[in-house]
């Protein structure tokens, strides 16, 4: 079947009272290039609707050498995702798609979900440079405007399409290896002396490079654009800006929300910079422009520093040095800041502390800045996390596919998550969390669960850091109604099965922390409990508590429907 909505596009470009619409340039990071001997030279621009129009010729991809035309970016972890894509028929064989490929050599090892002129969807790889392409799954031909989806995480790429009657299905996951690589919208004509002419609708390919809740952007006059990429728990952040000093600040901010008392700690392992005042570090700052820093320079020396208002100077605080890698942390108690160092994550000695007036509800983030609007600085992050009074939605390890959570309009929220399970050494589920202080506990009210796996689940739980492999505690209930009380007491070893019993939909789930003693109870209508298991665990007082939910299914999403209250 030929697929014709390239020639809606085209009588769209060029006929508004005999004018064509204005094209215009990628916007940065955006980048295109052609790859291997393409025979005629692509092109890409953007419309002023803002759909992206390609056109290239070259071969194909496939074998071991590829010609074709790439609009790309820089990638870590993260994703791509397009809205409709559409081509010409210049071959059955031409293509349109999506990929994330290791360089830009034409034998380089790829991954690609394209769509080809019949409506048929490939996914394909080559696995090794100069190797073979192969052929990995795809899907018939159809009269679909298939949208795509590539999730790159934890050294696996998993594809996905949505479109027509059918909604969303994943098409199949393969490994990749871990590391930089670029990540774009391809499009090839199967013929080096014919241009195709192919694009996707009303807008670029929108790629994440850092997961939820984190942001990335640049404050203030930067000079040159900074950038983020995440990849098993490092940031990696590169920014510029004349300096986080004076009147005003320019630099590269990766943040999240902040609400009320709390704290960011993140570990500085590595700063690239040619200036000496160079910084990376954690930020408080209010949207009023009042803020508060520790940060590292490239020669070691610690800054802890602060700005009462906008407008107002940035004031040294207090200072100290301490080789690389190091921890920092920066604290909020009301108006008063304090910011600590450390050189292992456990003992911290504090480096100054200050007081800023500042709203409850604020931003904290990891912050770079190179000294030099001309020049970036490249520092990598790792260890971090970041407890307040904010709820927080995110995937946690290799799901495959977005977890999230939405109000019902009842009183109820839908909680939706993928992954393999929370279990083993290593968990992949959805969590919606918020900072846990000391004592506390959560109540949860499961009214259903989809039955994605007999071991899917959602329950509550508490949780060292949002690392995959970190201590946690979680009482939950799986599809058959069984509830299990679950422990994983060292970091990165085997979860362990401590209790559990039989109950039906809907129930209650409780998790209640005091001390180092945490219990998990469930009822069936409120009143009365049943104690599933109690256990002793070795946690700080800073944790995380929330709700989870895991399909025991790579790429599935299982949607759980329920109510929390904290208590």
């Amino acid at each position: 079947m030929c697929r014709c909505t390239w020639l809606v596009f085209i009588a769209a470009l060029e006929l508004t009272s005999g004018v064509a619409y204005a094209q215009h340039p990628l916007a940065a990071p955006w980048q295109h290039a052609d790859i291997g001997d393409v025979g005629i030279p692509g092109s890409a621009t953007v419309s002023n609707d803002g759909d992206l129009f390609m056109t290239a010729a070259g071969s194909d991809i496939w074998g071991t050498s590829d010609s074709f035309h790439f609009v790309y970016q820089m990638i870590y972890d993260g994703e791509i995702s397009t809205n409709s894509a559409s081509l010409q028929n210049t071959n059955p064989h031409a293509k349109i798609g999506v990929m994330v490929r290791q360089t830009l050599a034409p034998d380089s090892p790829h991954v690609i979900l394209d769509l080809q002129p019949d409506g048929s969807i490939e996914f394909m790889q080559r696995a090794v440079a100069g190797g073979e392409t192969t052929f990995i799954a795809g899907l018939p031909a159809s009269s679909h405007y298939w949208s795509f989806d590539l999730l790159r995480s934890n050294g696996t790429i998993t594809a996905r399409v949505c479109g027509g009657i059918d909604g969303c299905r994943t098409v199949g996951t393969t490994t990749f290896p871990d590391g930089p690589a670029y990540v774009g919208a391809v499009l090839t004509s199967h013929d080096p002396n014919v241009l195709n002419h192919g694009g996707f609708a009303a807008a670029t390919p929108k790629v994440v490079t850092i997961p939820q809740p984190w942001f990335s952007a640049d404050v203030g006059n930067t000079g040159l654009p900074g950038a983020a990429y995440f990849q098993s728990g490092m940031i990696n952040i590169q920014g510029a800006g004349a300096d986080i000093w004076g009147t005003s600040d320019a630099y590269h901010i990766v943040g999240q929300p902040f609400s009320g008392d709390g704290q960011i700690i993140a570990r500085v392992t590595a700063e690239d910079a040619a200036n000496t005042f160079a910084k990376a570090g954690l930020v408080l700052t209010d949207s009023d422009g009042a803020t508060v820093i520790i940060d590292i320079r490239p020669n070691g020396v610690v800054e802890f520093m602060s700005r009462p208002s906008a407008g107002a100077p940035m004031s040294f605080v207090a200072g100290t040095a301490m080789s690389f890698p190091v921890w920092l942390r920066l604290t909020r108690l009301g108006n008063q800041f304090e910011g600590f160092i450390s050189a292992n994550g456990i003992n911290w000695s504090l480096v100054g502390f200050t007081e800023v007036s500042m709203r409850s509800d604020i931003t904290a983030g990891l912050a770079v800045t190179s000294h030099d609007i001309s020049g970036l600085n490249s520092s990598t992050f790792d260890s971090v996390q970041v407890n307040s009074g904010n709820l927080t939605n995110a995937d946690i390890g290799d799901v495959g596919a977005r977890g999230g959570i939405r109000p019902n309009g009842d009183g109820t929220m839908t909680q939706w998550g993928s992954g393999a399970d929370i279990w083993g050494t290593e968990d992949a589920f959805n969590f919606d969390f918020r900072a846990l202080v000391n004592d506390g506990s959560m109540l949860l009210y499961v009214k259903s669960l989809d039955d994605t796996n007999a071991f899917a689940k959602v329950g509550i739980m508490i949780r060292h850091l949002i690392d995959p492999t970190a201590k946690h505690v979680m009482v939950d209930v799986t599809p058959s109604g069984h509830v299990e009380f679950l422990m994983r007491d060292t970091w990165g070893g085997e979860t362990t099965y401590v209790g559990g019993g039989s109950f039906q939909f809907p129930l209650f789930l409780r998790l209640e922390r005091s001390g180092a003693s945490i219990t998990g109870s469930a009822s069936q209508n409120g009143s009365p409990w049943v104690t599933i298991g109690t256990v002793s665990l070795d946690l700080p007082p800073d944790v995380y508590i929330g709700t989870a939910v895991t399909s025991h299914s790579r790429g599935v999403v299982a949607a759980a429907v329920g109510a929390t209250f904290t208590q």
